[in-house]
């Protein structure tokens, strides 16, 4: 079956060129003290900017991310000697290992790297967290059977923790021998008719025994989502999940409009009473208020059953900061919703991690809902001058949203520019915002992770 599914394979891009991931640390862990990753060959040794692109399972959640270096590095992989390549490659392990510190993955999600076989035995590699980190073979068009990681070493990888995958390369000898020792295999869909998609992944679930789950890469249109979903694909990556070109998310206007009403009652210095009888016409938010202020993560002796006592015990601070996270809590949908939700977390921690430095913390929360915020148009549905205009808002944050101007332009730009997968772009933003590839690396990360615990553990319930 093999040789009928790997006819007219010439086509296929490099698999060098295929995008890569990493694992983001628990928020707050500590980076590990590092060595810095060899330096390039006749250039200086710098710090890289590291991309991510999400990944959606079939319950149509993110499930993982491919990280990248910048691309002026990572498509060099393809050109260049055995030396320089590897070299390249560890400086992207580099950036990731301190980027993660030694708390392994966002949650339980996985991260792909890739590797390519002379670098399996890499010591930038192996400082690597190895929690849910998948380690993606890279194969060149052209690779020789010699040339393949001998089993050993794959088994001994595995034995450390690492998962193994890897990008479907044009020969089909070379993933006939790798096969029993991959937990994954990428597939770029580009490459096949949906016969040969059916066959291929039928023959790569059932041979041997051996399951391996199935990535469908360069998932282009929501036609070629269905298709893969249909021939059992069990990941799914490309312009088609990614937040510029995922569907529409669905609406959920009246609950949010509600948490907008009191947000702003709560910038107005509105009375407890007020609030507590805007709150009493919504019998979910009630619910959820006193299920979060009685959690055992709120540590009271005596449990709360009136919502203004809950008021009182929160304070108008904190209240506000649970109404701007409830804001962001999925309800239903497909994965559309939870990418908008997911990004606008992110945008909002990596805001308020960045400006630690450079901003008291009384603002910390109003660049948490500068970044959070600018997302509302996608999840909502509407222009976002019409949604901040429903808003009181800190006039720092709508100059921001509005008008791309004010003391927290540039931290949104970075914030957006690390999800556009424009490496120009986040290096430009960073460079204006006066930051560096490692600060912006590490904060990145420690944002997916904090985005994707208040996501699992539902939103506000999680602050």
């Amino acid at each position: 079956m093999f040789s009928r599914l790997f006819r007219s394979r010439s086509e296929v891009p490099a698999a060098a060129e295929a995008a890569a991931p990493v694992a983001p640390a628990a928020s707050g862990a500590a980076a590990p003290a590092t060595p810095p990753a060899a330096p390039l060959p006749g250039e200086e040794q710098r710090h890289s900017f590291v991309r991510r692109e999400p990944i959606v399972n079939r319950q149509q959640r993110v499930a993982a991310y491919e990280f990248n270096l910048e691309a002026r590095l990572a498509s060099r992989l393809g050109g260049r000697s055995a030396v320089v390549q590897r070299s390249l490659q560890e400086a992207l392990f580099h950036e990731l290992a301190l980027a993660s510190g030694e708390s392994g993955v966002l949650g339980q999600r996985l991260a792909f790297v890739p590797v390519s076989p002379d670098a399996l035995d890499s010591a930038a590699l192996a400082r690597l967290p190895r929690q849910n980190t998948v380690l993606m073979l890279a194969l060149p068009p052209d690779v020789e059977a010699e040339a393949l990681p001998p089993p050993a070493t794959l088994v001994r990888l595995r034995q450390e923790g690492f998962l193994l995958g890897m990008y479907v390369p044009p020969d089909k000898a070379a993933l006939a021998a790798l096969r029993p020792h991959l937990d994954y295999v990428a597939v770029d869909v580009a490459a096949f008719d949906g016969e040969r998609l059916r066959n291929l992944a039928y023959a790569l679930k059932t041979v041997d025994g051996h399951t391996v789950h199935l990535i469908a890469d360069n998932v282009q249109t929501a036609d070629e989502f269905n298709l893969c979903f249909q021939r059992g694909f069990d990941y799914f990556q490309g312009r088609a999940v990614s937040l510029k070109e995922a569907w529409a998310p669905a609406k959920g206007a009246a609950s949010r409009m509600r948490i907008i009403q009191l947000l702003n009652l709560v910038r107005n210095e509105a009375e407890n009473k007020e609030l507590a009888e805007t709150l009493k016409q919504d019998p979910l938010l009630s619910f959820r208020i006193l299920r979060y202020i009685n959690s055992p993560g709120i540590g009271l002796t005596t449990p709360v059953s009136s919502i203004e006592h809950a008021l009182v015990v929160l304070g108008l601070g904190r209240f506000y900061r649970w109404l701007s996270l409830l804001l962001f809590a999925p309800q239903g949908g497909g994965f559309g919703e939870w990418l908008v939700v997911e990004h606008a977390l992110t945008r909002g921690r990596l805001m308020e991690l960045l400006g630690a430095g450079r901003f008291p913390p009384a603002e910390h929360d109003a660049l948490f809902l500068c970044g959070s915020f600018s997302l509302l148009d996608r999840l909502l549905q509407q222009p976002l001058a019409e949604v901040v205009g429903q808003l009181t808002l800190p006039p720092a944050v709508k100059q921001a949203l509005l008008q791309r101007q004010g003391p927290y332009a540039q931290l949104l730009e970075v914030a957006e520019a690390c999800e556009s997968l424009e490496s120009a772009r986040i290096e430009s933003a960073a460079q204006a915002a006066g930051l560096e590839a490692e600060a912006t690396n590490r904060a990145m990360i420690m944002a997916m992770a904090w985005a994707n615990e208040v996501g699992e553990l539902g939103g506000s319930d999680a602050l």
